[in-house]
């Protein structure tokens, strides 16, 4: 019997033991998943305030060569707001005011003074030659807070142990962030990478791309492996399909030399929606004008619209080129696909065709009001002009007829696009040296 007792002792003293480390095992996990949860959400007020430096740089560099009052009012009102939301991620990280009092600061008035110029412009006032050196000076201050915040960044990353936050009871060198207003602080001028020049068309409605024909899994199928080609492919079967605007069959297909490529098929029309390969991981061995070259070919033998190369990246030995259509000798930037080429063969493996199917139509009037000759005298006279041409970009909903006016300023290339009916100036764009490629903001 006593025996009996001592076990029951013993086992409820090893159920008490046992419920005590699960417990306080629970309470360890709920402690590192709350600190990790602060830790992440530290993170994104941090990109986000480097997402808006760099917005606004773009913005303010664009300033130089605006000439139309409705640009400008647009370009500088949209600079106060990002500077607004600059402050409330940064102070919404846990660091000291000694840190960031100066950067709030410059926020602050970088906002009001952008502001003001904003509705002075809106008023009608020139924007003073005194004001565009000053917002000059202004977007090199906003670069280099970004080098100095980039470069933080990457020293917290290296000198935080896993799962720590921001702002700690800690020396002040191993809480970089908070060195970010010191001068002698080291700076670095982070690659970022832009999409081309008016990839952002209408992707909702009623697709223009699609014929009314509807095609089952087995025939979406089918026009993958015909699509890349029955001489390479191994094997093609039904993958995961999507809904939305263009619903599609899913297609996993894997090559004759083993690389396995997602795709989608349109359900109406039976279209390629989009090709995925799993790695990309190649020698580079062809030039861009090469891959260029094949993708043109491939797009005509499969009867696509004439498409004009508009700007590319490169990277692991794949090269990514954008395409828009062309119509009568004039580019259609709504209707843009991306293709990705191998860089050792030639061949295509991927493919981006959403906004081409939406958007690709006939368009039945490109002809326009102002000559070249007019066109280029409206634009700011700091640009230096070196080519002109007709386009389509998007707007809204829908589409506007314009000249595209490529000039240099200060060793800067832009890209203005004015109405080529009234000559009003629809967009700025800025051509920048992307790690991989020119790339359009």
């Amino acid at each position: 019997m006593k025996t009996k007792h001592h076990f029951i002792l013993y086992t409820l003293l090893a159920l008490t033991v046992l419920t005590a480390a699960l417990f306080g095992a629970d309470a360890s996990i709920r402690a590192s998943t709350a600190r990790q949860t602060l830790q992440d959400a530290y993170t994104r007020h941090l990109l986000e305030t480097q997402e808006q430096l760099q917005a606004i740089s773009t913005q303010l560099a664009k300033m130089q060569v605006a000439q139309n009052v409705r640009t400008r009012v647009e370009l500088l009102s949209t600079v106060s707001r990002q500077a607004d939301g600059m402050v409330g991620a940064l102070t919404a990280l846990p660091l000291s005011h000694a840190a960031m009092s100066d950067t709030i600061t410059f926020c602050n008035q970088l906002s009001e003074y952008t502001l003001g110029l904003a509705l002075l412009a809106a008023s009608g006032d020139e924007t003073a030659q005194e004001d565009l050196n000053r917002l000059a000076e202004l977007e090199n201050h906003c670069t280099l807070l970004l080098g100095r915040l980039a470069v933080s960044t990457q020293d917290r990353m290296q000198l935080s142990a896993p799962g720590s936050v921001f702002y700690e009871e800690a020396a002040a060198d191993i809480r970089p962030l908070e060195q970010v207003a010191n001068p002698d602080h080291g700076m670095s001028y982070p690659s970022m990478i832009y999409d081309g020049a008016f990839s952002d068309a209408r992707r909702t409605g009623t697709p223009r791309g699609l014929n009314p024909t509807q095609v089952d899994q087995q025939m979406a199928v089918e026009i993958a492996r015909s699509y890349l080609g029955e001489e390479r492919v191994r094997t093609a079967v039904p993958g995961a399909g999507a809904g939305g605007t263009l619903p599609s069959y899913g297609v996993t297909i894997t090559l004759n030399d083993g690389l396995v490529l997602n795709a989608e098929v349109t359900r109406q029309g039976g279209q390629m929606l989009w090709i995925m390969p799993e790695h990309a991981s190649f020698e580079p061995r062809l030039t861009l004008e090469e891959c260029t070259q094949a993708a043109q070919r491939f797009l005509q033998k499969h009867g696509y619209a004439a498409m004009e190369a508009s700007d590319y990246q490169v990277y692991d030995g794949l090269a990514v080129i954008r395409f828009a259509a062309l119509q009568d000798g004039v580019l259609i930037y709504p209707d843009q696909l991306k293709m990705q080429i191998r860089m050792d063969t030639g061949e295509v493996v991927g493919l981006e065709a959403n906004q081409y199917l939406m958007n690709h139509t006939v368009r039945t009037d490109l002809s326009p009001k102002l000559t070249q000759d007019e066109a280029a005298a409206r634009v700011s006279p700091h640009l230096q002009v070196q080519n002109i041409r007709l386009c389509v970009i998007p707007e809204g909903d829908g589409e506007r007829l314009c000249y595209e006016l490529t000039g240099v300023y200060e060793q800067q290339t832009y890209m203005v696009y004015l109405d080529a009916a009234t000559g009003e100036e629809a967009d700025v764009m800025m051509l920048m040296d992307g790690a991989d490629g020119p790339l359009a903001a």
